[in-house]
């Protein structure tokens, strides 16, 4: 038995959902979807892992009663430890990921939920590479020395005032509609897909992940598209990326940037340069 199936197995039988991911990388191997809310029969985990090594992904909210809180930094993990209830902690290449028992309501996965020091939250939905992975600089996520692993029942409890934005409200998710009467854009397509060819595609292992989240806010935020618009100017930029991400993935970024992005809605439209009609001196867009 290869060292990560042993990890995938030790995983699943503590109550973990697992899925596999290609050793380096951070992504599933497989269509991921369904195991949000469905689990994975253990005959499957041991399939998966029986040859080579790979990279174990943990999928979190309800199906696995699993929140993550992930500090990028050492700041971030002081900022955690300061805050949080301490609980069992997995060390990553440049900080560490906190699991917590899924409290029972709804906890939408939050990228930056602070934005200094870097802190993001895994929760419904969301995925995080477990211990016995290899990040693509070599180094391996794993426990402190002389920790063990803690099943998912002996976690303690994720607290929903810890990170208030994840209470963000639903309503969140409607476009407001600019008024083209007001220097404010009509062209706003045209606009958006010439900043995205601009943007180079995301790299796995280098901020991947950050780059592409900040790319669905600049669209559907900054540039207020609609998400079909959005998701059509990202899946030209998904080609330059490596790998490529699933359109799924693509969807649920720019949903997210939508309900619980910070940026302005069309702060990033270009904005009408003002012209002389009948002698008046105009800022709107002419008919």
């Amino acid at each position: 038995m290869g060292y990560s199936q042993i990890w995938a197995l030790d995983l699943w039988d503590a109550g973990y959902q697992v899925v596999v991911a290609p050793l380096k990388g951070k992504r599933p191997t497989i269509a991921w979807k369904k195991y949000q809310t469905e689990r994975v029969p253990r005959e499957q985990v041991e399939e998966w892992f029986a040859q080579g090594e790979h990279n174990l992904a943990l999928i979190s909210g309800t199906i696995s009663g699993t929140v993550v809180v992930d500090g990028d930094s050492a700041e971030a993990c002081s900022y955690i430890e300061s805050l949080c209830t301490p609980t069992m902690k997995v060390l990553t290449s440049k900080g560490a990921h906190y699991y917590y028992r899924h409290p029972g309501v709804r906890v939408p996965n939050s990228c930056r939920v602070v934005d200094d020091p870097p802190i993001d939250l895994r929760g419904d939905g969301g995925l995080t590479i477990g211990p016995g992975s290899l990040h693509a600089s070599g180094v391996y996520y794993r426990l402190p020395d002389d920790t063990d692993l803690v099943s998912v029942q002996d976690l303690p409890p994720f607290d929903v005032d810890w990170f208030p934005i994840q209470q963000a409200k639903e309503t969140a998710f409607i476009r407001p509609i600019l008024q083209f009467g007001t220097p404010a854009q009509k062209d706003s397509y045209e606009q958006a897909a010439r900043y995205a060819s601009k943007v180079p595609g995301a790299v796995q292992g280098a901020g991947g992940d950050s780059t592409t989240y900040i790319l669905a806010c600049r669209l559907v935020r900054g540039f207020n598209l609609a998400d079909d618009e959005a998701l059509d100017l990202m899946r030209t930029w998904n080609q330059g990326c490596t790998p490529s991400w699933p359109d799924e993935d693509l969807a649920g970024k720019i949903k997210h940037a939508r309900a619980y992005g910070t940026g302005e809605f069309g702060s990033m439209l270009a904005k009408a340069k003002p012209r002389l009609i009948g002698g008046l001196l105009c800022f709107g867009w002419p008919s």
